[in-house]
Order: structure tokens, then C-alpha cells, then sequence
């Protein structure tokens, strides 16, 4: 009998995925820092380091560190020049920051369909999307699977677009031997607690060229220069010593946390294997990348069962799987706030007098169908094989308890 039906459960402990900060140097570094009384990056020496060891593992010339993975994308379009009569180019099938910061760029979102294999952006897609004012692509590492980054950046190439790289899920990830977040014009991350690496909340936006990280550090302290002297309109949107000093630490201890969540995660995929095909499909990387394994997508079969995806889900969370949840449930355009249009008031950015196009939010058929069947599993360092091998266990009792 199933635990949500009355049965045993597999777990009596539930699962819980965590996040792995704790060491003596990352609390000496802490206690040094609340002794010096340097709690602000402008004097500090942690959120400086910081920027600097991401830029070396990444391979870029600039860091610039912020407050969070949201104020990382919106600072990273205005640093390009995204402004009011812009569209830019994203996908539905994300977490909402990936298109409110363009929002918040004051620039109109315009969403392209998804791979169904990979669940990323659909090249094909977003190249019929593009028009005369469209000024940049949103390109979003989905669960920690590279998207397909030489079609995409041939397509900004040949229309004279920019690419930002939202690699807030995929921190480590590599697409043809290079790390994503390293491939576009410019990248964003986040350091939120669910991460690859977190301070609780955290965020950096990276980039080659000069020019854009110039202006991207502007922007995240109120468009100063020199001493009450202000350039452009920017925002309070800086990184504090203590999160720099823990994403320091935490980067350090990256490539440990990345085996783990690995070996995790091959455990698990051995023990779904015989589900493959039948009532449920996984996305999986393609020979020439590197998945970052941030989330486990799984695409359940649901013309093959008897129940509705939400309930699958939680019956599979009351086996004692406390990291299963959905994402993501609705396509973005169909939320409220797109359906609605309201953005900063008054209809903006989408009735702005800059803007010369009309947004139409139709239905995108592949992101449709995987919001209709996605279940996520969120991968965490402290998660272990047998972990897996309970998760496995759990899905496999639902899925055939519910077979029609």
C-alpha cells in the first residue's frame, strides 16, 4: 500500500537536501570579520577574492559580485544597453527572474519554445522570434544542462543580438569543453541557498569585455564615481564581507560538492534505468557536455497512469522523498502577470511609447507538454547512493501502483 494511501512508508526519516557551508576556515574568516568591524565589500577583502577565484574558474576576465541571482540579470541587461522599446528573447520554462528582470530592464519579454530532449531553449525557436527589436537572448542552463550555446551564439552573431548566459542552476557545467557562464557576452549567477554554491542569498554577473563589467559595477552601487559623484542611475545591489567570505569558501569546495552530487545522481539513474522509455524519460546531456546536475528533471508517462502528475508527486514525497517537488508548472506567459500585463504600471513595458511591436503570448507546445509532466528532484552535496537508491525505490512503488 502506498504511504499516501495509509502504507509504509520507505523512509521513515524523510530525505532532505542541504546545502554543505560549514568548515573551520569559513568561520574562522567569519570571526575575522565581525572583529574588524569590515562589513561592507568597499573596505572588506572576501567579496574582492571572491571575484576573483570565480573569474579564474571560469575562464573570464570580470567578476562582479551582487546581492543575488535576480539583481545579477538585471544588471547584466542593463550593462548591454537594454532598455525601454527592447524585446528580449527567453524561455517559458524557468524560474520567473529570467524574464522579470527584463521587466525590470524596462524591455518586453518575448518567450521561444524548448527542446524536449534537453528542455532548453529551442534554437529554431528563438531565431523565428527575432525582429528589429529585439536587443538580447536570455539563455537559461536549465536543472544544470548546457543549452545548445554554438547554434544560439551563431544566431546572435547573424542578427546582432547579445547573449546572456543565466547559469543560476548550472555553476560548473561545460558545453564543448568550455564552462558555461564563460561562452556569452556576458553571464549571471546565483549563490541562493539551493545552489551549487550559496552564501543564503548571493549573485555575480560575469563578462569579457570591459566595457560591460565597468558598467555593471556602476550599476550595482548607485551609478558612483569618486566620493557622492553619480554617473548613471544604478541600485543597491552589492554582496556584503560575510556572503563574500562563504562563496569564497564555498567555490573552493566546489569540485568535492560536484562528485558528490554526481555520484548521487549516477546511483539514482542506474536505479531508474528499468523505468526508461516506459513511464518516465530523464533529460540527459549530449556527448559534448558537461551537466551540472543542479535538478533531475524526470518526464513522467502520464498517458500511462491513472493518476494526475501533482498527485504522483506528492505520494512519491510521502515515501519519505522530501526534495521532490515540480518544476516548473506553468509556462510563464501563462501566469498572471504575463497574462495580465501589468509590469511596472499602467501596462509598461508593454503600452511604453518606445516599444513599436505588439508581445503575443501564444501557446508554445513543447514547454505545454513538459509543464504538464515534469517532476524535479533537487540535487544537494549532502545526498548519498543510498539516498538514491531510496529515491529510485519510492518513484518505482508510485509509478507502478498507479499504471493503467
Amino acid at each position: 500500500m502506498l504511504a499516501i494511501e495509509g502504507g509504509a512508508p520507505v523512509r521513515r526519516e524523510p530525505i532532505v537536501a542541504k546545502p554543505v557551508v560549514y568548515s573551520e576556515e569559513l568561520v574562522q574568516a567569519i570571526a575575522e570579520i565581525l572583529k574588524s568591524g569590515v562589513l561592507t565589500a568597499q573596505h572588506g577583502k572576501w567579496v574582492k577574492a571572491f571575484e576573483a577565484e570565480l573569474a579564474a574558474y571560469l575562464g573570464v576576465r570580470h567578476v562582479a559580485a551582487v546581492s543575488n541571482g535576480t539583481t545579477a540579470l538585471h544588471v547584466a541587461l542593463k550593462a548591454i544597453g537594454v532598455g525601454p522599446g527592447d524585446e528580449v528573447i527567453t524561455t517559458p520554462f524557468t524560474f520567473a527572474a529570467s524574464a522579470t528582470a527584463i521587466l525590470h530592464a524596462n524591455a518586453v519579454p518575448i518567450f521561444a519554445d524548448i527542446d524536449r530532449e534537453t528542455l532548453n531553449l529551442d534554437p529554431a525557436s528563438v531565431e523565428e522570434k527575432i525582429t528589429e527589436r529585439t536587443k538580447a537572448i536570455v539563455v537559461v542552463h536549465l536543472a544544470g544542462m548546457p543549452a545548445e550555446m554554438d547554434q544560439l551564439m551563431k544566431i546572435a552573431e547573424r542578427y546582432g543580438v547579445k547573449v546572456v548566459e543565466d547559469t543560476a542552476q548550472a555553476l560548473g557545467a561545460e558545453y564543448r569543453g568550455r564552462k558555461v557562464g564563460a561562452i556569452g557576452h556576458i553571464s549571471t549567477f546565483s549563490l541562493y541557498a539551493t545552489k551549487h554554491i550559496t552564501s543564503g542569498e548571493g549573485g555575480a554577473v560575469a563578462t569579457d569585455v570591459t566595457a560591460y563589467a565597468e558598467r555593471a559595477k556602476l550599476i550595482r552601487a548607485h551609478g558612483e564615481v569618486g566620493k557622492y559623484s553619480y554617473e548613471i542611475l544604478g541600485y543597491n545591489y552589492r554582496m556584503t564581507e560575510i556572503q563574500g567570505a562563504i562563496a569564497y569558501h564555498q567555490l573552493k569546495q566546489l569540485p568535492e560538492m560536484q562528485k558528490r552530487r554526481e555520484a548521487y545522481v549516477k546511483a539514482l539513474l542506474d536505479e531508474l534505468a528499468p523505468l526508461e522509455g516506459d513511464l518516465l524519460t530523464i533529460p540527459k546531456p549530449k556527448p559534448y557536455m558537461k551537466h551540472a546536475w543542479h535538478l533531475v528533471q524526470i518526464l513522467l508517462a502520464m498517458e500511462k497512469l491513472r493518476k494526475p502528475r501533482d498527485w504522483v508527486v506528492e505520494a512519491i514525497r510521502a515515501e519519505g522523498v522530501g526534495n521532490i517537488y515540480v518544476a516548473y508548472p506553468t509556462p510563464l506567459y501563462k501566469t498572471p502577470l504575463f497574462q495580465r500585463r501589468e509590469g511596472h504600471g499602467l501596462g509598461c513595458p508593454w503600452t511604453c511609447p518606445y516599444y513599436k511591436g505588439k508581445a503575443q503570448y501564444e501557446p508554445l507546445p513543447n514547454a505545454e507538454w513538459a509543464a504538464e509532466r515534469v517532476a524535479t528532484l533537487l540535487v544537494m552535496p549532502n545526498l548519498t547512493e543510498q539516498d538514491a537508491a531510496d529515491t529510485a525505490t519510492a518513484i518505482k512503488k508510485v509509478l507502478n501502483a498507479v499504471r493503467r
